[in-house]
């Protein structure tokens, strides 16, 4: 199963990933909105990153009441099912489920076509 992949030293903050993300899936280029986000920060003067995006660990999966997220070659919610009870969002070790409308949003690689990949101009982030 391909997965995201970020290589912070390419990385220039840019954040044309999330801008392309909130804009791809929620119509609107609103990074907060994005279901990955790459967080630039200085500690004691240097430049530092962290990264927040799916690594399709299952916790969420294992942890949700319902069954409403599901698996395969990405991940999916299934919003008849999802309550909004925020259970996967508790769970989540990389802190990257959203809660919005009482639903569940978590990055699904565009469904095995990541924008943001296509998007980044330092080529950061890989599908593999």
């Amino acid at each position: 199963m391909k997965r995201l992949k970020f290589k912070k030293a390419k990385c220039i903050g840019c954040q044309l990933c999330a801008q392309v993300c909130s804009a791809y899936k929620e119509g609107e280029y609103i990074p907060s909105k994005a279901r990955i986000a790459i967080e630039t920060y200085y500690d004691k003067g240097a430049l530092k990153y962290a990264d927040h995006y799916c690594i399709l660990c299952g916790i969420c999966q294992k942890n949700c009441p319902t069954g409403a997220i599901s698996i395969d070659e990405y991940i999916k919610v299934d919003f008849d099912k999802c309550i909004g009870c925020g259970t996967c969002a508790e769970k989540c070790p990389k802190k990257v489920v959203r809660i919005r409308d009482e639903k569940s949003y978590i990055c699904d690689t565009c469904k095995g076509d990541p924008k943001c990949v296509k998007t980044c101009p330092q080529n950061a982030l890989t599908f593999e």
